[in-house]
């Protein structure tokens, strides 16, 4: 029983943690972002599209980072310019890059964790 109320807490908390992460980052970088891809189609349909509460900064966010990890598919697409990804500052590509990799690691652990415990 009480094994189980530690995976519980050590889930709600990386899921608060991981929350806490991406809405600070969002609000505070979200439309500096934007600023350096306003050439690009799908940036500011996204962005007309959402509006600024939390899941349309989140949604604003997911585009951009599309565009920063997938910037040949949507070039083909027609969502973005060819190099609009290298109009971002390279500090605000690292942080992206940061979250994206604290995220990959969050779930990495947690699925290591569920399937240690559903092996029991």
């Amino acid at each position: 029983m009480t094994t189980l109320l530690v995976l519980i807490l050590i889930w709600l908390s990386s899921t608060i943690i991981n929350l806490i992460v991406i809405m600070r980052f969002t609000y505070k970088n979200i439309e500096a972002i934007e600023q350096y891809l306003t050439d690009c189609d799908g940036i500011v349909n996204t962005r007309s599209l959402w509006g600024g509460g939390v899941w349309g900064r989140h949604m604003r966010l997911s585009m951009i980072f599309a565009a920063m990890y997938m910037p040949g598919i949507m070039f083909r697409r027609g969502y973005i310019t060819e190099n609009a990804h290298l109009n971002i500052p390279l500090h605000i590509r690292q942080r992206i890059w940061a979250i994206n990799i604290w995220l990959l690691i969050n779930c990495t652990c947690m699925a290591v964790l569920y399937y240690s415990v559903k092996s029991r």
